[in-house]
């Protein structure tokens, strides 16, 4: 039996399910570098017609769900801090490691999104959970 066509569409499938994961992105407003909408992979297994989607971000957890996270990771907080140029601007003097360890603490005791937002209002009445959820029921069918 020759599996060639489905194994194509196998990886058209994959494609769909990356696309749909990347605008999931994009519509809760998680794009704030493409980091993670650009790594996603298709790993096929090589016995069976198994595909998985796959990434190489280790914070994908947290952006699925917030509360995944038991300790956030400090560094990539961090980096993420540093890649935005996000300043202190409560006139504290703040560095951004400082700032980075206060989001870090923030999301330990209440997740993501931690509520209510103060500063981005346009995110209210965004779904910012469950990329990958949403975008499997969009796909069902």
């Amino acid at each position: 039996m020759k599996w060639k066509s489905t194994y194509r569409k196998l990886n058209v499938i994959g494609d769909v399910l990356i696309k749909g994961l990347q605008d999931t992105l994009r519509v809760q407003k998680h794009n704030a570098t493409r980091a993670l909408s650009r790594s996603f992979r298709k790993a096929r297994k090589q016995k069976g017609l198994i595909l998985n989607v796959i990434t190489n971000k280790r914070y994908w957890k947290i952006v699925n769900n917030g509360k995944a996270a038991f300790k956030p990771n400090l560094s990539e907080i961090f980096r993420w801090v540093v890649k935005k140029g996000i300043k202190d601007t409560t006139g504290r003097g703040l560095t951004q490691y400082s700032i980075a360890v206060n989001i870090a603490r923030r999301i330990g005791e209440k997740g993501i999104p931690s509520k209510p937002y103060v500063v981005w209002t346009e995110g209210n009445n965004l779904k910012r959970t469950d990329f990958a959820g949403v975008t499997k029921e969009k796909k069902k069918n």
